[in-house]
């Protein structure tokens, strides 16, 4: 039986995650466009599987997608929502720059690709982000990178090549990441993007990753990403004044993803360790609302028809064992659960 609320043992500060997603407010100073000027065209980032849903969320906000490819958008924004407030499904966002001819499978392509960018047109860089590329002293900056098909060079080749070019060009420091060592606080995120025919060069706005969230202080093992979290409560349909369930809550992630979409539910969130949903109350302080329980989810205390939606990514048994009186049931779930049916073949 679920037993009532966690122990009030509150966590130390050294074992919170950085609480490091910024501020919609300084995201928007920092890269809005000059006074009527035209809004940025932007390059989104999502995990495999969400760009149909985020696509579907950034025209509801009037905003047009120019092109969709595997983990990624190109959407021409049409207002400052891309910016005060990015759409949670997606892992993280740059203002598109500059973009020239994909380098093509060869190593030699970078050195025609560095060339290219020595006299783009960067023009497009907003005034407050050019102004922390060239500060007194320069600001050190990172590039990430990311192709499709098979390169006779290495994704920290090409970051190294476009790097080069940005130290050059601004006369700041390139930090690279070839060695593993991760870039210094403050540095500047640029993010290069291959698709076989055009690449992207685009400038981060944020301080960091749109998926890591600042309410998310701790995580535990088998923690669900936050944009797919985001997704699963966009999915559930939720509707003012339904009672939400994750019973087998872990460190919150889904009920608060859920509840900063729709706050006007009312949420109850259960685990079987007391320490996984003291630390869901920790990371749900700005959510007092949201109930947190320990007990068994396999034999809640929750009257017959008193729940309108179940979200919940229990324990499949890889990242987490599962409890032995839930895996009968996690069986029949995955017995009922609905099955992705192949595309046809041609012709078929």
């Amino acid at each position: 039986m679920w037993g009532g609320s966690p122990p009030p043992q509150p966590l130390t500060r050294s074992s919170f995650m950085p609480a490091i997603r910024p501020a919609a407010a300084w995201s928007y100073d920092l890269a809005r466009p000059n006074a009527g000027a035209a809004h940025p065209s932007i390059l989104v980032r999502t995990v495999h599987g969400l760009e149909q849903l985020t696509a579907t969320d950034l025209i509801r906000n009037g905003h047009r997608i120019a092109e969709v490819s595997k983990r990624q958008l190109v959407v021409e924004s049409r207002n400052d929502s891309m910016l005060t407030d990015p759409p949670r499904t997606a892992d993280d966002l740059f203002v598109l720059i500059a973009s020239a001819p994909d380098p093509g499978r060869s190593k030699f392509g970078l050195s025609s690709l560095a060339a290219a960018l020595d006299h783009a047109d960067l023009s497009a860089i907003p005034p407050g982000l050019l102004r922390r590329m060239r500060p007194h002293p320069p600001h050190a900056f990172s590039v990430s990178a990311s192709f499709t098909g098979k390169r006779n060079f290495s994704r920290y080749d090409l970051e190294d090549a476009v790097g080069d070019v940005l130290a050059r060009r601004f006369g700041a420091a390139h930090h690279s990441r070839r060695f593993g060592v991760a870039p210094p606080p403050e540095t500047i995120d640029w993010r290069v993007t291959a698709d076989g025919t055009t690449l992207r060069l685009g400038l981060r706005p944020f301080d960091a990753p749109l998926h890591r969230r600042a309410w998310r202080r701790k995580t535990v093992a088998g923690s669900i990403h936050p944009p797919v979290a985001a997704a699963m409560a966009e999915l559930a349909q939720l509707r003012p004044g339904l009672r939400v369930l994750d019973p087998c809550c872990g460190a919150g992630t889904l009920l608060i993803e859920a509840a900063h979409v729709r706050p006007d539910c009312t949420y109850v969130g259960g685990d079987h360790d007391d320490e996984a949903v003291r630390i869901a109350t920790v990371n749900a302080l700005e959510h007092p609302d949201i109930g947190w329980r320990v007990g068994d989810a396999g034999a809640l205390p929750e009257a017959t028809s008193s729940v309108d939606r179940i979200i919940s990514n229990p324990p499949w048994g890889a990242q987490v064992p599962a409890p032995r009186g839930l895996a009968p049931l996690l069986d029949e779930w995955r017995r009922g659960a609905p099955r992705r049916r192949p595309p046809d073949r041609p012709g078929r």
